[in-house]
């Protein structure tokens, strides 16, 4: 470290085995001297989502400039911190960032799952590089003991120092110890002489605590109650314990800080010079009495009302009994969100101390099941909900294991449980009339995903209404949101849109996870993407992100990548789909809960337009055969059709590709679905054309079936007069199945003034064949249609368009050239935008700021421009983008 230049920012923090259960406890250590009074605002608060997320800032933040993060004892580290190094890994070769951590192999110090983890991940991606510290060598022992004694060492202290065994802490602390008995004196020749008896060598334990010895008693027993309380502690909080006045401890203090066993690291906080004092001080206290003494510790700690989560960490430790119960379920509710972890080990406490028919533990076991639900472990929180339902509960315990056994049984796909649980509990008399309004509205939701639409509306408008009546908001949400998608999945795009800004209105100015739990933001992004208000779909998908992030709510967070990369499927360059779809896959790890359907499709269609449907094979794969509504039946399904049909069009299986696809074009017309149906016309009436023209297949049904779909969507283009894409669609539509050049050529124009530039190829492309006699006309749609595939980064469409246009006789008078894989020609205009924002020092939370994007999304971005780029840190990037200003500006 000596060598790191002055500008370079060092920060220093060890874990502490007493702090493995406080959340982001080392993060929050090692970064407290650059921390701002905003960022500790922030930090303040309850979920430990968004406390990741502001920790993560910071780092971005700092490492703007050159940094180290030195990390010791990690084999302590809270699970908390270990996630965020490891997601951190995403982005660590972006930043000029370098962490050093070290851990114990010893088998007392097993690694744990978390930690495996992160370092499994780090060796994966290539940022690992581990070091063993072997012992010291002898002639290195000989030096430091020669500079600690001041003379030459050889004979019997030399033989001595073997005791270390090489440990530098165990050779410095026994040369001292030898040093301060007088055991060692300098000869006439200058050399080191021990004058002590011989004996078994020390351990370093002995040597510690002889070490110890020569303190006074009081100073002693306060050193033992500061081991209790972890290697770093508060003064404060050393206080409590003593229950004694700072002015009665100062005098022990200093004695501990002269002899070099305490040190002090902030205003506010000493520690152990090395953690293996520590170590030494409590194996020292019998176990028995050690527990009994955490036990008083958290007994007052929490009289004066010190953080819940260091209260239970010693009431964890400590031995518990029936009667702590309603404390260890007080505290578990008060730890929920801040540290779930220790929310967890209390509520298991609880159980492990409590009979099954006592209330506490029915208690102990909802909060479980809601954590569960909460991170996304869907079987094992409905397994615990159902498990205790089983036995009697009380009202308000009963109101938490309903609820969550009802989503749960619907995430799992067992809708008609679900259905029959929510009508049941929505009729009980034992809950308060909020709950069964909420019961009600959830009703909905597995009726619409049966399939059976008319009674899903009708509940929907009861729940509404009951859940006005009673005051539940809740419930109101709900059945908005539910009434909003099935407007909007219909094609009533005006209603839709009114009905999820309602939805959204009343979780905005009364946030609540019952009001989030239905992605109501998220829907009306996907609404608002209906009828093309793209920057309003941004704002929305943005407030989702916050909000669930607040409430810790990370299917949220997944739901808002999920639908958002939906919402932009039409607006944006594939390249930003598949940053947010990467979003999407960043989150996933061990959640058990799946917006896989839609998500799939979407990776089929970019990678399609990029690459071909070869390139879309696994992610088509997936969808073979398409799952049913079960899975998924909001919108977007459309996704899952077009992506099956990518297996038969990579195979030239004309048929087989227009059979597929409309065996999903009756699915929606069955269930109301028009909007989805939209999504597959063009295509349907393409390959009904092709099956025409080729007489392959039956061509007298293709023809029908045309004309299905043309009636079809200019009913529904007549219906959402306003809105121009469906128009310029059902022109479209017509045009290719009525062989029809003029509405061809008029689709493009009007589609051409929306924002659905890959929409506006297709069109294009398709009338600049169909007016192939037209020379003129012809080759400004066909150059229009390669431009803008150019543009989206639909590469494979720019190809292929060539080919036909070549095979149909038209001349594109200048073909623009492929996009560049490398190189800033390469970079989408998001990309270009997020280069110059790097350019000017901004973090990745900065840039998500400016955009209204998750971070997540913004980190994809970054690491697609270093790999076009050919660059290997934010600092290059800075560089390429002031040159070619430079060269800009010269170049006239």
């Amino acid at each position: 470290m000596d060598r790191v230049p002055r500008s370079t920012s060092v920060l220093r923090a060890s874990a502490d085995a007493m702090a493995r259960r406080h959340t982001h406890q080392l993060l929050l250590d090692a970064l407290a001297p650059v921390l701002t009074d905003e960022d500790r605002r922030a930090l303040a608060g309850p979920a430990e989502y968004a406390v990741g997320e502001r920790l993560h800032s910071v780092i971005d933040r700092l490492a703007a400039a050159p940094t180290v993060l030195v990390l010791e004892d990690l084999q302590w580290a809270d699970l908390a911190s270990l996630g965020l190094l490891a997601r951190l890994s995403r982005t660590l070769e972006q930043i000029p960032l370098l962490i050093i951590v070290s851990l114990r192999t010893q088998a007392q110090h097993e690694t744990p799952p978390a930690l495996d983890h992160l370092l499994s991940v780090l060796s994966e991606r290539g940022l690992l590089e581990t070091m063993t510290l072997r012992p010291l060598p002898d002639v290195t022992c000989l030096a430091i003991t020669e500079q600690l004694t001041g003379g030459r060492v050889e004979g019997v202290l030399a033989q001595r120092l073997a005791a270390a065994g090489g440990n530098p802490l165990f050779l410095t602390e026994m040369v001292r110890a030898l040093l301060r008995d007088g055991a060692v004196t300098i000869g006439p020749h200058g050399d080191a002489l021990l004058d002590a008896p011989a004996g078994p060598s020390p351990s370093l334990s002995m040597v510690i605590m002889r070490y110890l010895s020569h303190l006074g008693a009081p100073t002693r027993e306060l050193l033992a109650s500061a081991a209790l309380l972890g290697t770093s502690f508060p003064m404060a909080q050393l206080r409590i314990v003593a229950d004694q006045p700072m002015s009665s401890l100062l005098p022990m203090l200093r004695e501990a800080l002269a002899a070099g066993i305490l040190e002090e690291t902030t205003h506010e906080l000493l520690r152990f010079r090395h953690a293996l004092i520590q170590e030494v001080l409590l194996n020292d206290l019998p176990g028995v009495v050690r527990a009994e003494l955490h036990r008083e510790i958290a007994i007052r700690l929490d009289a004066q009302q010190v953080a819940p989560a260091t209260v239970a960490e010693h009431l964890l430790r400590a031995p518990a009994a029936a009667h702590d119960a309603p404390w260890l379920l007080r505290l578990a509710e008060r730890t929920a969100q801040a540290a779930p972890d220790t929310a967890t080990q209390l509520w298991r406490l609880v159980e492990s101390v409590t009979a099954e028919e006592d209330p506490q533990h029915a208690a102990a076991s909802a909060g479980l099941a809601f954590a569960a639900l909460r991170d996304g472990r869907i079987v094992e929180a409905g397994e615990i909900a159902e498990r205790t339902l089983e036995r009697d509960v009380p009202p308000a315990t009963l109101t938490k294991l309903a609820t969550i056994r009802t989503h749960t049984l619907m995430l799992r796909h067992r809708h008609v449980e679900a259905r029959d649980a929510a009508d049941g509990y929505a009729v009980s008399q034992v809950l308060e009339p909020a709950a069964r309004a909420e019961q009600l509205s959830f009703a909905c939701w597995p009726r619409l995903l049966l399939g059976d639409l008319a009674g899903a509306r009708r509940v929907a408008a009861e729940a509404a209404a009951f859940g006005a009546e009673v005051g539940s908001r809740g419930a109101e949400i709900y059945a908005l949101t539910l009434q909003g998608l099935m407007a909007n999945c219909r094609g009533d795009l005006e209603e839709a849109v009114r009905l999820l800004s309602e939805a959204v209105a009343k979780v905005d100015h009364h946030p609540s996870m019952t009001g989030i739990e239905p992605f109501p933001h998220a829907q009306l992004a996907v609404a608002l993407a209906d009828v093309d208000r793209t920057d309003d779909v941004i704002t929305q998908l943005h407030r989702g992100l916050q909000i669930s992030a607040a409430f810790d709510y990370r299917t949220g967070v997944l739901a808002a990548h999920a639908l958002g990369a939906h919402a932009l499927s039409h607006s944006g360059n594939l390249a930003d789909i598949a940053a947010e779809l990467d979003a999407h896959r960043s989150l996933v790890g061990s959640m058990d809960v799946r917006l896989d359907l839609p998500v799939r499709g979407l990776w089929a269609h970019v990678l399609d337009h990029q690459r071909g449907p070869e390139a879309a094979h696994e992610w088509a794969a997936g969808l073979d055969p398409v799952p049913d509504r079960a899975s998924w039946a909001g919108r977007g399904r459309a996704w899952s059709w077009r992506g099956r049909s990518q297996l038969e069009r990579a195979r030239g299986d004309l048929v087989g590709t227009f059979e597929v696809l409309w065996a999903g074009w009756e699915e929606f017309r069955a269930t109301e679905m028009l909007m989805d149906s939209a999504e597959l016309g063009l295509d349907l009436v393409d390959l009904a054309r092709a099956v025409v023209v080729s007489s392959i297949g039956d061509p007298a049904t293709a023809r029908d079936r045309a004309h299905e779909v043309v009636d079809v969507l200019t009913a529904l283009a007549d219906h959402n007069a306003p809105v121009t894409h469906l128009r310029a669609t059902a022109l479209a539509v017509r045009g290719v199945a009525m062989d029809d050049p003029e509405s061809l050529a008029d689709a493009a124009t009007l589609m051409g003034t929306t924002v659905r530039h890959l929409d506006h190829a297709r069109i294009a492309e398709l009338a600049a064949i169909a007016r192939q006699t037209h020379g003129q006309q012809a080759r400004r749609l066909a150059e229009t249609a390669l431009r803008v595939y150019a543009e989206v980064g639909a590469d494979h469409d720019v190809t292929r368009a060539r080919s036909a246009f070549r095979q149909a006789g038209v001349r594109v008078a200048s073909p623009p050239r492929d996009r560049p894989r490398i190189g800033w020609e390469s970079l989408t205009r998001t990309e270009e935008r997020i280069a110059r924002h790097l350019a000017i020092g901004e973090t990745n939370p900065e840039i998500a700021e400016s955009l209204f994007v998750s971070r997540r999304t913004v980190e994809s971005h970054v690491s697609n421009v270093l790999a076009k780029l050919g660059l290997r840190s934010r600092t290059e990037v800075a560089v390429f983008v002031a040159r070619r200003v430079e060269d800009v500006r010269q170049d006239g």
